[in-house]
């Protein structure tokens, strides 16, 4: 009997976290938008819906989980608040806000845009303000465990990066607008700056969230866009440039990176479209120009996504263009929904679109077009959904929901 008990208590000490894997950052491993859980319907529809909870204040940010909670970012009133969220029901677990002096930025941009990335100890997050860039993270249970002041922050549009895990190190990006852009490595349990990479700023500052790549020999890689450098690999472990390639860039990079095996593709834009593209081949580490995008259903700010050699790009306008990744050949181009903010995500072999009015429609991971279904909610979504456990997180303009789950 007592083995039995000790077994029981084994597996639930330790399900729970490779349970949660699924989601512990912008767009889930890697940031790559992929998924394989099972459990979610590739036409949701209201009968999908398990559960809704409002939100407090405003908030473009992304859930992440770890074990049966969810952590969310939000903003109101002069202050930020982290959310500790029951991933069964949906109450509040806890709330922590955090007093800050509002600053000019898009009027479609929120304080809470950033999403918070989490491991088995703590959930992180990175505020910006006129104060500057600032690092934090909280044990699990709600209790803070360490809070740091990076350095100067400058951006007319406000700021949007999110912080990453990587190479045993906690990324925090702000590549501004006047000047003291870096890019750095913190210990994860102290906050302690490990490495320091100084960058150069633009009139244009850069938006995005790094990619990380798993290296073919052991490693990683984490991958920046910006107008100042290009598409620029770093070595999280240690914050060495490992490669870099120029794009010309003369607009602003707001959508991630996409990577599909050797290729890397990334856009920059402005207004109401991306304008710009670059695609590189990244075999043996040598950046070299892959082939030619065109200027034809670039996306801006929702960031595309790879998926069996195919890239998906998803343009402001609700729009999608899959393009061979190897050759760079357009196999179809048709609109898939409403004008988007978010990123499109796949789970299965389902690519799941969400817009700013609140449409979520999917359509087949597919080299043909092959729309599937389409639900609207009641309010509108600027924010990428999230899987774990089996179930998709959607946050709209007030409300988190829970679709899916057997």
């Amino acid at each position: 009997m007592n083995r039995r008990i000790l077994a029981a208590a084994l597996v639930a000490i330790f399900a729970s976290p490779l349970n949660a894997q699924d989601w512990t950052r912008f767009r889930g491993p890697g940031g790559s938008g992929l998924s394989d859980a099972g459990g979610i319907p590739a036409a949701p529809d209201a009968d999908a819906i398990r559960w809704e909870t409002d939100l407090p204040g405003t908030g473009h940010s992304s859930p992440v989980l770890w074990g049966d909670t969810l952590f969310l970012t939000a903003s109101e009133d002069g202050k930020r608040a982290l959310l500790a969220i029951d991933a069964a029901t949906g109450d509040e677990k806890w709330r922590r806000d955090h007093e800050f002096t509002p600053y000019n930025q898009h009027r479609f941009n929120d304080y809470a845009s950033s999403t918070a990335c989490v491991d088995a100890e703590r959930v992180y997050l990175s505020w910006t303000s006129p104060d500057g860039v600032q690092a934090l993270a909280y044990r699990h249970d709600g209790e803070p465990a360490w809070k740091v002041t990076l350095g100067k922050f400058s951006a007319q549009h406000g700021s949007a990066a999110s912080p990453v895990l990587a190479g045993g190190h906690l990324l925090v990006a702000s590549l501004g607008e006047a000047g003291g852009s870096f890019i750095v490595g913190l210990d994860p349990a102290t906050g302690d700056e490990k490495w320091r990479l100084e960058r150069e700023s633009s009139d244009k500052g850069s938006y995005c969230t790094p990619i990380v790549r798993e290296l073919d020999g052991g490693g990683e890689e984490a991958i920046y866009t910006s107008t100042a450098h290009g598409i620029t690999s770093i070595d999280p472990a240690t914050g060495a440039v490992r490669w870099e390639h120029p794009t010309d860039f003369s607009q602003r990079c707001v959508a991630a990176p996409v990577v599909s095996g050797d290729i890397v593709f990334s856009s920059a834009g402005s207004g109401g479209g991306g304008k710009e593209s670059c695609v590189v081949n990244i075999a043996n580490g040598k950046p070299q120009d892959a082939w030619e995008a065109g200027r034809k259903g670039l996306p801006y700010v929702p960031s595309g996504i790879a998926f069996k050699g195919l890239l998906f790009l998803l343009n402001d306008g609700g729009v999608m263009t899959c393009i061979r990744a190897s050759d760079g050949e357009e196999l179809w181009q048709e609109r898939a929904v409403g004008a988007p903010y978010a990123s499109p995500i796949i789970v299965g072999d389902t690519i799941y679109c969400c817009s700013k009015e609140g449409e979520l429609a999917t359509l087949k991971a597919s080299d043909k077009f092959e729309p599937v279904g389409s639900y609207t909610f009641p309010d509108g979504i600027y924010a990428t959904p999230a899987v774990a456990g089996g179930k998709m997180y959607i946050r709209t303009f007030s409300k988190l929901y829970c679709v899916g789950g057997e």
